[in-house]
């Protein structure tokens, strides 16, 4: 695991810094959004499946060094029902358009210029990701950039697709709690 990361922990392992801003178990905000690529993105459509919801920025190292990881979470899970939503925060679409031409993703790349999706999910701090279980209830955080490729990632976001094997919600701690920045 590459140093300044973590995997996504078991809820009944986790720590108490930091919380999740928004209530484990409930409805995950809504999010419908303008993407780079794919026209409009609504995750409410994205129903029965598993959405990892990945707040970052093109300015924000820890950020862009975390899609390579993404981008081989994706492949690895490509025939399941798991989907990344990574929501760029408050830059223009031409830098991010960009950013993007010489790294393509296999996700799509939301917009928040305005950062009002920032604002609903309640970000303070960039890399930040929420997993949304299938019936759209938010089950999972962290703060802080993960290390996707750890088994036990996989493991725990597969959990999440049958109800009866689902861990409880919790909070998935930042690998060190200042490595990222604030939006």
């Amino acid at each position: 695991m590459p140093p300044g990361e973590t995997a996504l922990a078991a809820p009944e392992t986790l720590s108490a810094e930091p919380t999740s801003p928004l209530p484990y178990g409930q409805p995950a905000p809504p999010l419908a959004r303008p993407s780079l690529d794919h026209g409009p993105i609504d995750r409410a459509a994205l129903h029965n499946r598993i959405v990892i919801v990945h707040f970052f920025a093109t300015w924000c190292e820890p950020c862009r060094e975390e899609m390579a990881a993404l981008t081989r979470f994706v492949e690895r899970h490509r025939d399941q029902p798991v989907t990344v939503l990574a929501v760029d925060v408050g830059e223009v679409e031409v830098r991010v358009r960009r950013f993007f031409e010489s790294q393509p993703v296999p996700f799509a790349i939301l917009l928040d210029e305005d950062r009002s999706a920032t604002k609903q999910w309640g970000i303070e701090f960039l890399p930040t990701s929420y997993v949304v279980d299938p019936a759209g209830n938010l089950g999972l955080f962290v703060a802080g950039p993960v290390d996707w490729d750890d088994p036990a990632t996989d493991s725990i976001i597969q959990s999440l697709t049958t109800p009866a094997t689902s861990p409880a919600q919790g909070e998935l701690p930042p690998s060190q709690p200042m490595i990222g920045s604030k939006p």
